[in-house]
């Protein structure tokens, strides 16, 4: 019943999503949207500044674990959706779902390595132009994937990502 009720919630969104597809090459993106995994902090900072040297504005959301309850501390540029924002249902707060609809930007990144609805429902309601990812998801949601492999880290994937995005797209 539970998974049942947020794959609908999901796929809802993604049907009423109607954004533009547009792919861009790395030289063409201005601000980007990262969306990813609480524990790979350190390697989406690394990631993030990489973005930043390249003159693009880089926005950072997650969820906060149930069980740090907060203990991990983030710079403010990082929005983390706090587990009072999320229903059991897997809903989102009406301010979180606001606040993601009212952001700006041209692509996402999505380097979640695990399993989130949370930010799977963010991913199926967003507005970017070109939407990258590193895993198989159930539904229809990336214009670009490259599969982040299990004996690699995220930063090697973030290489082949750029790779791919300098020279082939």
């Amino acid at each position: 019943m539970f998974g049942f009720k947020v794959k609908k919630k999901i796929h809802a969104a993604l049907e009423s999503n109607k954004r533009t597809h547009i792919f861009h090459k790395l030289d063409d993106m201005k601000k980007i949207l990262i969306l990813f995994t609480r524990e790979d902090w350190n390697e989406v900072v690394q990631i993030s500044q990489d973005l930043r040297e390249k003159g693009k504005e880089v926005i950072l959301w997650t969820v906060q674990s149930g069980k740090d309850g907060g203990n991990q501390a983030y710079p403010s540029e990082v929005r983390l959706i706090a587990q009072k924002d999320i229903s059991k249902w897997m809903g989102l707060s009406s301010i979180v779902i606001d606040e993601f609809e009212k952001l700006s930007y041209d692509t996402l990144f999505d380097l979640t390595t695990k399993n989130d609805k949370t930010l799977l429902f963010l991913l199926a309601n967003n507005s970017a132009e070109f939407c990258i990812g590193i895993r198989e998801q159930d539904f229809k949601v990336y214009d670009l994937i490259i599969l982040k492999e299990e004996d690699t880290n995220l930063l090697e994937t973030y290489e082949q990502v750029k790779f791919y995005l300098n020279n082939v797209c």
